[in-house]
């Protein structure tokens, strides 16, 4: 989904963290399963009537958030991953260090709704203080020590033969010792029983919000919104776009002054009620379409936590 950002990782660990599937999922009737494209279309002309008023700064969780892995779930994944890598390095006489998350990122509840930042800024005083800049988060992600460049030795460990660039085949060897398969980063995935695809939580929360943008209903919202900041002086056509126009590090008194009247324009049309009320619907219909599977991405979700806090409390 577009402006989600609660955890930073390297890229070595984007394919075991934000992708991680783990383990099979489908429809166990004798029915035939729904193509991707079947499961997760959208009415053209859904609408609500008479959508409650909310609150920019108060949006309501989503249906799908039942599904959606926790942030803290997702770094206690990507830690344990981080700790069988530099385990596997070891062994080859390379000493990595993994990104390290904070107590607070383990601990998060949040999750990939990103409910504070979904709809653009939704906090006057965060408008008032960062504009539509993101304040600094207690939640931090994962930080990566600061190291030198990989050697080429070093790489090749690391990523194996899952990337041709590496030139690593299978039954190379390094320091006299054979690279596992898809190096370190493919065997902590295969010790965590990590399957790299997306998993339907996740695809039902990205095309919610963008087939929510389409709909009729959310864009005359829209354009009420953009009628009422164009009278504050501010040219906008959907309340994504200021995030798409940053510059610089921190706000101008320009930016502040736009994010704070956007908040109040939000409020004033019932924008954030409007759409959230469209999108969840959008998400409970599809919701309903593949229950079975996100029942089961959840306890095969379960498992890969639990698998990685038990490797995390060996480490």
């Amino acid at each position: 989904m577009k402006h989600n950002r609660f955890v930073r990782t390297s890229s070595a660990l984007v394919c075991a963290v934000v992708l991680a599937g783990c383990g099979e999922s489908g429809n166990s009737s004798e029915e035939k399963p729904l193509s991707e494209e079947e499961a997760l279309a959208v009415p053209d002309q859904l609408s609500v009537k008479n959508p409650a008023v909310v609150a920019s700064s108060d949006i309501p969780a989503f249906p799908i958030e039942k599904y959606l892995p926790k942030v803290g779930e997702d770094a206690r994944v990507a830690a344990a991953s981080g700790e069988l890598i530099r385990a596997c390095m070891a062994r080859f006489g390379f000493q990595y260090q993994p990104p390290v998350a904070s107590q607070e990122t383990l601990d998060s509840e949040e999750n990939g709704a990103n409910r504070i930042r979904r709809y653009g800024v939704s906090s006057a005083s965060s408008a008032a203080s960062y504009g539509y800049h993101l304040p600094r988060s207690s939640v931090d992600g994962l930080q990566s020590p600061e190291a030198p460049p990989m050697s080429d030795a070093e790489n090749q460990v690391f990523i194996g033969d899952q990337d041709p660039v590496s030139g690593v085949k299978p039954g190379d060897k390094v320091a006299g010792k054979e690279i596992p398969a898809g190096g370190c980063s493919g065997e902590a995935q295969r010790r965590l029983k990590i399957e790299p695809r997306q998993r339907m939580a996740e695809k039902i929360n990205n095309v919610s919000f963008a087939r929510s943008q389409e709909n009729s209903q959310v864009k005359e919202a829209f354009q009420e919104w953009s009628t009422c900041m164009a009278r504050a002086g501010h040219s906008y056509k959907t309340p994504l776009e200021p995030l798409d126009n940053l510059t610089g590090k921190s706000p101008s008194p320009v930016e502040i002054s736009a994010a704070k009247e956007d908040v109040k324009c939000k409020d004033s049309v019932n924008l954030v009620g409007v759409w959230f009320a469209v999108e969840s619907k959008i998400q409970e219909e599809l919701i309903a379409r593949n229950e079975e599977v996100l029942t089961q991405d959840s306890k095969s979700f379960d498992a890969l936590v639990r698998r990685a806090s038990q490797e995390l409390a060996k480490s």
